[in-house]
């Protein structure tokens, strides 16, 4: 028979194990909002929030190198035309999953709105809204004052077929939609800095 203490203290270690993962990882799917909540109507958007328009699929067939996006549509949170994620266009993109019940990604999104500011000329920034509803979400774009585009994902189809554990999530994505780099979890400043980097070199080894 297993003893009582040995018994106490597999449990600590599990419990202790499973926290360390869920801070390294982020913010898992179990707290998302309940299926009532998901099935709200549409609410109004913060004006200043970025269409989706800049991310309308490129001419032609494009290379590719490695990993890209899947072949997934998801819906403009501003209305308008849907967003294809294998083409984002033709300029590179930092693209991050988040939901407004994720406190890390509230905590990174005034970085990411940071680097937008800094770089939209040359760069995209696409918010992917997952697993949410629209009122927390909308809430969440006006609380931080968000003006970059997003994408509304209410399946987490992106998230599962990215294979990553939790929110956030951010990928640099090349011109040519190729995933130069993946930052799962919270990402530093330092970390997005590095990702920008990325895709601002990618933007000027890019042909116009």
């Amino acid at each position: 028979m297993t003893s009582p203490r040995v018994t106490g203290a597999l449990l600590r270690r599990t419990t202790a194990t499973l926290v360390t993962v869920l801070a390294l990882t982020g913010c898992s799917s179990g707290a998302r909002p309940s299926a009532d909540d998901a099935g709200q109507a549409p609410v109004d958007v913060p004006r200043d929030v970025a269409t989706c328009e800049s991310f309308a699929a490129a001419d032609g067939q494009r290379a590719r190198n490695g990993d890209t996006l899947p072949a997934l549509s998801l819906p403009c949170l501003v209305p308008g035309e849907d967003v294809a994620l294998d083409d984002l266009g033709d300029r590179p993109v930092l693209v991050n999953l988040w939901a407004s019940w994720c406190g890390p990604c509230r905590e990174e999104m005034p970085l990411l709105q940071a680097a937008y500011e800094r770089s939209r000329d040359r760069i995209g920034v696409l918010g992917v809204d997952t697993e949410d509803t629209p009122s927390a979400a909308a809430s969440l774009l006006a609380d931080l004052d968000l003006t970059y585009a997003h994408v509304v994902d209410r399946e987490k189809e992106l998230l599962t077929e990215l294979g990553a554990p939790g929110l956030p999530v951010t990928l640099a994505v090349a011109a040519d939609g190729t995933i130069l780099d993946r930052q799962i979890g919270q990402a530093s400043a330092d970390r997005l800095d590095e990702l920008v980097s990325l895709l601002l070199a990618d933007a000027a080894s890019t042909p116009p």
